[in-house]
C-alpha cells in the first residue's frame, strides 16, 4: 500500500466512526446541528497526526481510532463557537451552525460537540489514558486563551509580533501539539519521540495558521470557503497586518488606516490592501515564515525512525508550504 492508499484508509476509518456518532441519534434539533460541520467536510488533520504519530511510534493506528475521533470533535466545537464570536457566514462553502439554526442552537452543538469528544476519549483502551486525558483537557484550555487573546488584539491599537506568535500557538498549534503527543503516548512510543513530534506539530500549527492568514486575503471564496478578506472586515491584527505596519512608508499606513477603519470593506477595498501589501512585501514576507516554518517542522521529524508514516507527516508539511507558493 503506498502512502495515498494509507491516507485515504485510515481517512476512510476516521469518517465512518463520525458517521456512526450521529446515527439514529434523537432529538435531532441537537444532533443535525452537531454534524453539520462534521458532514461539511475538512481536511481531518488533528485525527491524521494523531493516527500517524501512534504508528511512527511502532503503535497501532487503529486502537487510536476513538481519540482521533475526539480531537476532531473537540476541533468541530472550536469553529462552531469560533463562528458565533467572528460572526462568519459561511464554513467550509456551507451556511455556518448559528446561520443555518440560530445562535442558542450553534452554542448547544458546541457544548454537545466537547461534551461527546469526552465521551469517544474515554472509550480509548490504554494503561496511560489519564496522562492523555489530562493532555487533552490542557489542550482545550490553551486554546480557549488563544481564543480570547485573538477576540483581544481586535480592539488593541497595536500587536507585536511576538504577541501574535504566541495567540496562534495557543489558538492553533497547541491542539496540533497535543494530537501528536497523545499519538505518541497510545503508541507507547518515548520521551525523545515525543519531543520531536511536539516540534514537528508546532511548527507545522504555526505555519498553518500564517498561511490561514494569507489565504483569507488572497484566495477566491469558492476556495476558502468563507468571504475573502473576512479577517480585515473583523479587524483582527495578523502577521500581515503587523509586518504592513513596521514596512509601510506612512503615506501607506495613512491610506492602509482609511481604508481598515470604514464599517464595510467593498471588494474593491480589500483588493487595494492586497496591493498594499504586496507593495510593501507583506504578502511575500508571510511566504517566507510559512516556508521556514515547514522547513523546521520537517527537520523535527527527521530524528524519527524513518518510515511510511513519518514520509507522511513530511508530506502534509510539504502541502502546506506549496499552497502559498
Amino acid at each position: 500500500m503506498d502512502s495515498s492508499e494509507r491516507i485515504q484508509t485510515l481517512q476512510q476509518h476516521i469518517e465512518n466512526s463520525i458517521r456512526a456518532l450521529f446515527e439514529n441519534r434523537e432529538p435531532r434539533s441537537l444532533y443535525r446541528p452537531m454534524a453539520h460541520l462534521l458532514r461539511s467536510g475538512g481536511k481531518r488533520i488533528r485525527p491524521m497526526l494523531l493516527l500517524l504519530s501512534a504508528e511512527a511510534v511502532g503503535g497501532d493506528a487503529y486502537t487510536c481510532l476513538p481519540a482521533a475521533v475526539a480531537i476532531e470533535l473537540l476541533h468541530t466545537f472550536t469553529l462552531v463557537h469560533d463562528d458565533i464570536m467572528d460572526h462568519d457566514n459561511m464554513r467550509r462553502g456551507q451556511p455556518t451552525v448559528h446561520v443555518q439554526w440560530d445562535e442558542p442552537t450553534a452554542i448547544l452543538a458546541g457544548d454537545g460537540l466537547v461534551t461527546m469528544a469526552y465521551q469517544k476519549l474515554l472509550q480509548t483502551e490504554h494503561e496511560q489514558l489519564i496522562p492523555v486525558i489530562k493532555l487533552f483537557t490542557e489542550g482545550l484550555l490553551v486554546l480557549c486563551e488563544g481564543q480570547a487573546l485573538d477576540k483581544t488584539f481586535e480592539n488593541q491599537a497595536s500587536v507585536t509580533l511576538d504577541e501574535y506568535l504566541n495567540m496562534i500557538y495557543k489558538k492553533t498549534a497547541k491542539l496540533l501539539e497535543v494530537s501528536c503527543e497523545m499519538g505518541v503516548i497510545l503508541g507507547n512510543g518515548t520521551q525523545k519521540e515525543a519531543k520531536s513530534l511536539r516540534g514537528f506539530a508546532k511548527e507545522l500549527g504555526m505555519a498553518f495558521q500564517i498561511q490561514d492568514d494569507l489565504l483569507d486575503l488572497i484566495s477566491e471564496e469558492t476556495v476558502f470557503g468563507k468571504p475573502r478578506g473576512s479577517d480585515l472586515i473583523q479587524k483582527k491584527q495578523t502577521c500581515l497586518t503587523i509586518h504592513f505596519e513596521h514596512s509601510a512608508t506612512s503615506d501607506q499606513k495613512k491610506y492602509y488606516r482609511r481604508l481598515f477603519q470604514k464599517d464595510r470593506l467593498s471588494e474593491a477595498d480589500i483588493h487595494t490592501i492586497q496591493q498594499l501589501f504586496n507593495e510593501t512585501g507583506t504578502l511575500q514576507n508571510t511566504r517566507n515564515m510559512v516556508t521556514q516554518r515547514v522547513e523546521r517542522a520537517i527537520r523535527c521529524l527527521l530524528k524519527l525512525k524513518a518510515g511510511e508514516s513519518r514520509n507522511i507527516l513530511e508530506s502534509f508539511a510539504v502541502k502546506i508550504r506549496d499552497r502559498v507558493m
